[in-house]
């Protein structure tokens, strides 16, 4: 049984030649842990984690621009 957590996941990208982001996918995330888990919601599929705000429907933002460049570690 998992937990039943929800969120929407927006991937967006940048308009070239603006400083405007467009949501280019819309994709639901469900939480793959066990009820009652620690820490924040995970979605093992999607590869993303999120944390619930208590009143507000769940959502993150990932720039698919920023995916694409390389991130020092």
């Amino acid at each position: 049984m998992a937990c039943d957590a929800r969120a929407v996941l927006l991937v967006t990208r940048q308009m070239e030649g603006t400083s405007t982001n467009v949501a280019r996918q819309r994709i639901e995330l469900y939480c793959s842990l066990t009820p009652g888990h620690a820490g924040p919601h995970r979605d093992e599929k999607h590869a993303q984690e999120w944390l619930v705000v208590k009143g507000r429907a769940s959502m993150v933002v990932r720039d698919e621009d920023e995916d694409a460049q390389p991130r020092d570690e």
